[in-house]
């Protein structure tokens, strides 16, 4: 075979990417089947000896990725926090930083490989990593990888929303090797105890790493271009805003702000020239380059694109210098079989994944693409080849991770890549020439231009929206046959563009899950608001709410909300209810209205002043969605169901500020079930609330607080089903105790999205049934 390492990387990869969830037992006994093929191969013919091989590489990735899950989930850090109960105190950490702080305004985040814990019960000796977010306002040090630190926190397992769709915080967090998260109130609580005692490979880059970020912040103007800067020469991303990640993710050009190998293979052939402009013989250059690009490697972090790139640059190099001839097919998979034997769920990151896929594009459909084009000046045609090459191999791992397809990339990438490369040169030289002030000051502000240059380039998706395209994810069967298509198109298939054009319409073109004759109310997973999605018998979707934050720095409509509703095929909003102009609920609105066709939205009272509803107004202007302004008594008939108004009353001029008790309160009606969603009202507007009388679901209003939820009102609506949007230890302590027991009283069964995940209920119009993310399991009521 023409490349044994790269088609021996794939089964390898196959095998990580299954045996996470596997056992040891079933580990050990894996082992020993990858022993045996091993052996196979061995006594076999050159085909069944790659045969063998590959079923031992399949079984060994198997193996290693079941071994490091299991190694995982015994650390004791992860033992200790799954002891402890729901409402425990803060603790002191004492450990070493593992990498440099994350540092963003109003955010500070901190790894800590932890030595010792000292609880109530006293100190002892603790092993584990921990993220930890630290709040408040006071002076941070200057802290870097590397640095012992005593810190007082509270902690916890990660968790995220348990929604389908969602992605799966646990699993996030033991890709990044993270056994538990806390939360410390204050920088004042982080106490620096002094520098771990280090080799140099290791202390070294992170000290480097702050006195470049320190010289570029000197001699760049602050701003996004300062920001670019840092991300092209350092891979620090933390100064890059929302909105500059965004236009750069719409334009299909973020990767540029990510090291690749790009930058890599750039600074190589710059240690190339230079060694041999002073005159070191080829081997002596391999070595000094080879030694630089993994110093460079460590320097920026090492994420997987860098890794991947140098690892494939120092073979190439070392190489060619004792005479052997590599093919870039195989150095590829050398370099995947590296990560993945060093840490098997490597192939679970999606950097590991688009990294991967970019480049085997650009290796086995390149050549081919470019060979159709004619030719153009300066071999243009292989650059455009090139940037479709990488599209086309990244089109289902971008909709299935992101839901994007950005058809610009492929002209805006010819200018985005060449850029990105002229501001990590002048990055470079300005750090080489930081102690000439004058030629340091000049090319800082040359790197700024270059960088103001980057910025621009994604400008005509922001001019032209529609050059964004989301999609919901796309069937597997369809990803499988454009692979195919694509396999059989690098070998020069022709017939294969068939394959290509059938895939690419299945994952373009999935429809909606059709209806099924139930009405359907999920309550998602929000954390502490409300979003939820009602799907009529005919399988059209109404949203009521869209969850949020209240410090704007999570945005549900994009991280929830919307992968619910990409992962069942829908693309269009018949209707979107907005409750009120709280950010818990209104948080996730400008996204939807910005992704998805929105018939129209329903509103109840708008406040004169309110900073939330203040931006919803900017994004009703960007959309063709029609408002509606709701009061009691309205109906609507929608696919059979029927919809009712039961608040706000009419009034006079709106409230200056929003209001609990002006929320929008919806009953649905399909055929003998009733379902009341209640959004935040309280006490005082329960009593307003005239119901005909109990009802068959009820979504709890307020988050289950004491405030609302009134005997005499529960007593009255005597809900079946009552389900309660709340977050995962909230600092509200919502639902409240006496709220549960108020509904369990009723003989009402408590669901609770903090505990349960996403709450979904079904009904034909006679039965009700239930079915909770947490277990999956569909229970009549």
């Amino acid at each position: 075979m023409r490349r044994p390492l790269l088609a021996l990387a794939v089964p390898l990869g196959l095998g990580a990417w299954v045996g996470a969830g596997l056992g040891l037992a079933a580990a050990s006994l894996l082992v020993l089947l990858a022993a045996l093929l091993l052996g196979l191969a061995l006594a076999s013919s050159a085909r069944g000896a790659l045969a063998a091989l590959a079923g031992a590489a399949l079984a060994a990735g198997a193996a290693g990725a079941a071994a490091e899950t299991a190694r995982y989930q015994q650390a004791p850090l992860l033992t200790w926090v799954d002891r402890q109960p729901e409402a425990s105190r803060p603790v002191r950490l004492t450990g070493e930083l593992t990498q440099d702080p994350t540092q963003e305004p109003g955010r500070w985040s901190l790894v800590l490989s932890v030595e010792s814990l000292r609880a109530e019960g006293g100190e002892q000796a603790m092993r584990g990593r921990v993220r930890i977010e630290v709040g408040g306002q006071a002076p941070r040090a200057d802290l870097a990888a590397g640095d012992r630190v005593g810190v007082w926190a509270q902690l916890r397992r990660p968790r995220g929303f348990l929604n389908p769709g969602s992605r799966d915080a646990q699993v996030q967090a033991r890709l990044a090797g993270v056994h538990a998260v806390g939360y410390c109130k204050s920088p004042s609580l982080v106490q620096v105890l002094g520098r771990a005692r280090l080799p140099f490979w290791r202390s070294g880059p992170s000290r480097a790493r702050q006195w470049a970020r320190s010289r570029i912040k000197k001699h760049v103007l602050p701003g996004q271009e300062e920001a670019l800067v840092r991300a092209m020469v350092l891979g620090d991303r933390d100064g890059i805003d929302v909105d500059t990640a965004d236009a750069f993710r719409a334009a299909g050009t973020y990767h540029v702000l990510a090291l690749s190998g790009a930058q890599v293979a750039l600074l190589a052939v710059g240690l190339l020239a230079g060694l041999r402009w002073l005159g070191l013989g080829p081997l002596a250059t391999a070595v000094a380059a080879s030694i630089s690009l993994a110093f460079y490697a460590a320097f920026v972090g090492g994420e997987v694109p860098v890794v991947r790139a140098t690892v494939m640059a120092v073979v190439f190099l070392l190489g060619r210098a004792i005479d052997l001839d590599a093919d870039v097919g195989n150095l590829l998979g050398l370099a995947a079989g590296c990560l993945l034997v060093e840490r098997p769920s490597s192939v679970l990151e999606v950097s590991f994944q688009l990294s991967f896929g970019a480049t085997l594009g650009l290796i086995l459909l390149g050549p081919p693409l470019a060979s159709m084009l004619p030719r153009l000046p300066l071999r243009a045609e292989l650059a455009v080849a090139g940037s479709v090459a990488a599209q086309a191999a990244l089109l289902p791992l971008l909709l299935a991770h992101f839901h994007r397809l950005a058809p610009a990339a492929v002209v805006l990438n010819l200018l985005a890549v060449p850029l990105s490369g002229v501001v990590l040169a002048l990055g470079l030289l300005l750090l080489l020439t930081s102690g000439l002030a004058p030629a340091a000051a000049l090319v800082g502000d040359l790197a700024w231009m270059a960088a103001h240059a980057l910025l621009r380039s994604a400008d005509p998706v922001q001019a032209w929206s529609w050059l964004d395209m989301r999609f919901p994810s796309p069937p597997l069967w369809a990803g499988c046959l454009f692979a195919l298509g694509l396999g059989l198109l690098a070998g020069r298939r022709p017939r294969a563009w068939l394959l290509v054009l059938l895939g690419g319409l299945g994952i373009l073109g999935r429809p909606p899950e059709p209806g099924d004759g139930r009405l359907h109310l999920t309550v998602l997973d929000v954390g502490q608001g409300d979003a939820l999605v009602v799907r009529s018998p005919q399988g059209r979707v109404w949203v009521i709410d869209s969850g949020g934050s209240y410090d704007g720095r999570f945005d549900a409509g994009e991280s929830i909300v919307a992968p619910y509703l990409w992962s069942q095929g829908h693309r269009r909003i018949e209707g979107l209810a907005l409750t009120h102009a709280h950010p818990d609920h209104l948080g996730g609105a400008r996204f939807l209205l910005r992704a998805f066709g929105v018939g129209e939205v329903w509103e109840g009272v708008a406040p004169r002043h309110d900073r939330t509803q203040e931006m919803l107004e900017q994004a009703f202007r960007r959309t063709p969605a029609h408002r509606v302004s709701v009061v009691r008594g309205m109906r609507r008939l929608w696919d059979g169901v029927e919809i009712e108004v039961m608040a706000p009353r009419p009034k006079g001029r709106p409230p200056w500020t929003t209001r609990n008790d002006d929320s929008l309160v919806l009953v649905m009606r399909w055929g003998g079930v009733s379902l009341l969603l209640a959004g935040d009202v309280e006490a005082k507007a329960e009593q307003l609330l005239v119901s005909d009388g109990p009802v068959d679901v009820l979504k709890v209003p307020h988050h289950g607080s004491r405030s609302s939820s009134s005997p005499g009102w529960v007593a009255g609506v005597r809900p079946r089903v009552a389900i309660v949007s709340a977050g995962f230890r909230n600092h509200f302590g919502h639902p409240h105790r006496e709220v549960v027991a108020r509904y369990q009283a009723t003989g009402a069964w408590v669901l609770r999205t903090d505990r349960d995940g996403a709450v979904t209920v079904s009904t034909n119009g006679r039965e009700v049934w239930v079915r909770t993310a947490r277990d999956g399991i569909e229970r009549i009521r």
